[in-house]
């Protein structure tokens, strides 16, 4: 991390009461950069300008959805959110238990058998049941109108003109394929938008392994109005069909936004080459083409 002298620097000025005696640089994700201080303590910088903007808004918003969501979401304590300079502007929250529920641990809750799975998959039910429960414009600045045919139409727009030079043909004319099959749907835009997480994935879903049970859900810097199918879409990235239909046994409405989810779900590798081509992220575009070359 190579702007972490930088953050404990601003640490050191902000948050004076705050002894620095651990300091670890966790896994960055797309946005931001994270410090877990003294095993309590997790802080997290904008990497990018953009992103200062996202992390007012993000704090905003969690005041709203922590009370009302039944999994613990971080609570803001400590922060900087006056500066417009990357390296001063950050957010700070006491660390809740858990680690994330990635393929490693997945598989060992997998041989623990189908109980404990249908039961993580109620918790992760309920949570989403709740957080579409929260009104789209809840927030005074919840930004613009959502409008899905807009967003993804843009998104092809952008994947033609910059990912198709280092895409296959193949993997192109699949491309097309997806997107057309989506777009030319009408019914696919006739979603009522509601509050969605938008990176329901692995890294952001902490698990509990003394309790069994999901101890957190992190990291809403890409939360807004939208289609519900988009965190559902995430689930499945992550874990699969096989947990997505226990999903559906928590909550049968699921099953009417398998279409959506499936195709959203087939975008994401596409979507982080985008993000590493157009944030000068050499790693996220190369995880993100990997399979289309």
């Amino acid at each position: 991390m190579e702007n972490k002298a930088l953050y404990l620097e601003t640490l050191r000025r902000d948050c004076p009461e705050l002894p620095l005696r651990e300091v670890e640089a966790i896994e960055s994700g797309q946005n931001n950069d994270v410090l877990l201080v003294n095993g309590e303590w997790i802080f997290r910088f904008p990497k990018y300008a953009e992103g200062i903007d996202r992390l007012r808004y993000e704090v905003r918003l969690l005041k709203i959805v922590r009370e009302r969501v039944s999994i613990p979401v971080p609570v803001p304590a400590k922060w900087n959110l006056q500066s417009e300079r990357i390296g001063s502007v950050f957010v700070g929250y006491p660390r809740i238990p858990g680690e994330p529920l990635l393929d490693g641990q997945w598989k060992e809750l997998e041989n623990g058998g189908v109980p404990m799975i249908r039961g993580l998959a109620r918790q992760l039910a309920a949570f989403l049941k709740a957080l579409h429960g929260v009104p789209a414009g809840a927030l005074e600045e919840s930004g613009p109108e959502y409008d899905g045919y807009r967003e993804w139409a843009d998104l092809f727009e952008r994947i033609r003109a910059k990912l198709y030079p280092y895409m296959s043909r193949e993997a192109q004319r699949w491309t097309e394929r997806h997107f057309a099959s989506f777009l030319g749907n009408g019914s696919n835009f006739q979603v009522a938008p509601v509050l969605v997480h938008g990176d329901f994935g692995g890294s952001n879903i902490l698990y509990d392994p003394r309790r069994r049970e999901i101890s957190g859900i992190l990291d809403f810097g890409s939360s807004g109005p939208g289609d519900p199918a988009v965190d559902y879409a995430g689930l499945l990235a992550s874990y699969g069909e096989p947990f997505l239909q226990h999903m559906i046994e928590a909550d049968p409405d699921i099953e009417g936004l398998l279409d959506r989810v499936k195709f959203y779900q087939g975008t994401f590798a596409l979507q982080e080459a985008l993000f590493g081509l157009e944030n000068d992220d050499p790693e996220a575009f190369r995880d993100g083409i990997e399979s289309y070359r």
